[in-house]
């Protein structure tokens, strides 16, 4: 299990496979999967008990390269893409989000719902790298020689990658019941072994440069790492929701209600719209040993840069600079705030729109999470659930995407298109999860199948009733006419 996940950690930079899993975070068949979007959402779950066997998540966006027109079978008949690079003058980024979903439950009864997860995670997060960097670094098919004058004004670039497993626990009750009105509060608990961190801030960066003059009018940065390694760091975490439900009839009363339970008569009360808001990995991670630890903070003024004879004697006068090992690094997770809104359409029909937002700020050591806007337009039946989600990565960048459910397997992608048209490609992405689910409380089955087998009886006294007619033979002499 350990090298299992060590090897996933390296195995996410690798990773062309989605963020959020918009297809199914919203259903109410898949607590094993909403429960990590909004905590409360195992408390009126459709799905009585549900096992996660396994699952993956992996989720890969970037605006720095894409794939010109390209078709996923392309690639399965053999043919490779090169990716081109994007020549504006945006700032940069580079995001990757990838899990291993091992065991989970989640049981919803009565006025609970409880249940246990393991995950395994990683992202990776460079964000803010300007264009004139990245024309410089990354081959492409321009002129890459440096210009004669290089005005620089950067804040806040960052590049961080962290990969941790997680132990959780989940609890959630209803809170408030009245008229037509359900409320759900619910949390998730989880224990963190960290596995990797690496992060490196520019808080800021003011230079001038050209031929002779280097003006570095402010530099101010920090890098920590810690070796990779299974258990090198432990912490804690937490996520948080609550949920408000309207009932589909007016009428219908919510006091007596007991989700997939015979108190209520096994009857599920349907929504007409419910809002959900939930903070998301509220945690740190603390990796103590095997850290590298660094910092740099001043100016720097060199009149003629060819006249220079010791680089390092200027920088360590101009420079404030910090060097340490083994020195204890803290870690935050991506912490989020999110909201859903989820609308009965009727006829199985939903419209779900559901916006993440990253509250974590750069300078702040750990990964952070990618804002995220997706309006998703679903089917939903007991065995068969399809959704079509519209997701705006970080707000601007559009995708489309897939998702289908039968019973408890799910497989799904933010991006759909590769499969269906050729398209210039920025994301590529995939998820699936594997389980069992029950449906229905067996108290509420047996029930049924006890009146199911009283009807059979019945049905099969009266047919041998009618065919085999219990007569004695004085009733048929009666009967029957004598003749002679």
């Amino acid at each position: 299990m350990k090298c299992f996940l060590i090897i996933l950690f390296f195995g996410s930079f690798f990773s062309a496979l989605a963020q959020e899993k918009p297809g199914i975070a919203n259903s109410n068949y898949s607590s094993t999967n909403s429960i990590f979007l909004n905590p409360s959402s195992s408390v009126d779950s459709r799905t009585f008990i549900q096992l996660n066997l396994i699952g993956a998540n992996a989720y890969l966006m970037t605006n720095q390269a894409y794939l010109p027109a390209f078709s996923v079978w392309q690639v399965k008949r053999g043919y490779t893409q090169v990716p081109h690079i994007v020549t504006n003058k945006m700032k940069k980024f580079f995001y990757g989000n990838f899990s291993v979903d091992a065991p989970a439950l989640v049981v919803s009864h009565q006025r609970i719902g409880f249940g246990f997860f393991i995950r395994a995670r990683a992202e990776v997060d460079i964000r803010r790298i300007p264009y004139e960097l990245t024309r410089i670094l990354v081959p492409q098919k321009l002129d890459t020689a440096l210009p004669a004058a290089i005005d620089i004004n950067l804040r806040n670039v960052k590049l961080s990658s962290m990969a941790w497993a997680e132990y959780g626990i989940n609890f959630g009750m209803m809170v408030h019941k009245r008229n037509n009105v359900l409320i759900t509060a619910g949390g998730n608990a989880k224990y963190l072994t960290g596995i990797d961190i690496f992060y490196a801030n520019l808080q800021r960066f003011k230079a001038h440069i050209d031929t002779t003059v280097v003006d570095i009018e402010k530099l101010k940065g920090k890098v920590r790492v810690s070796e990779p390694g299974w258990n090198t760091g432990k912490g804690l975490g937490i996520d948080a929701g609550i949920i408000y439900k309207r009932s589909l009839k007016k009428e219908t009363e919510y006091e007596a209600y007991h989700a997939n339970s015979k108190k209520s008569g096994c009857v599920y009360i349907d929504y007409r719209y419910k809002i959900g808001l939930s903070l998301l990995d509220l945690g740190y991670i603390r990796f103590p040993k095997k850290t590298y630890k660094a910092g740099i903070d001043g100016s720097l003024y060199i009149d003629d840069f060819q006249q220079v004879k010791s680089l390092d004697s200027l920088i360590q006068n101009g420079f404030k600079t910090t060097l340490e090992y083994d020195k204890p690094i803290l870690a935050t997770l991506p912490t989020a705030l999110s909201a859903q809104v989820d609308i009965n359409l009727s006829h199985h029909f939903y419209l779900n729109g559901t916006i993440i937002k990253s509250i974590i700020p750069a300078y702040l050591v750990g990964v952070q999470r990618a804002n995220l806007l997706s309006i998703t337009p679903r089917y939903e039946r007991r065995q068969v659930e399809v959704a079509l989600p519209l997701t705006f990565h970080r707000f601007i960048y559009p995708q489309l995407g897939f998702a289908f459910r039968v019973r408890s397997f799910v497989l799904g992608m933010d991006n759909v298109f590769p499969l269906i048209i050729r398209k210039n490609t920025y994301g590529l992405n995939l998820y699936f999860n594997l389980g069992i689910s029950l449906f229905k409380n067996p108290a509420c089955r047996t029930k049924h199948s006890r009146k199911k087998k009283q009807k059979i009886k019945k049905r099969a006294t009266a047919e041998n009733s009618f065919m085999m007619p219990d007569k004695t033979n004085e009733a048929v002499k009666l009967e029957c006419p004598e003749f002679g």
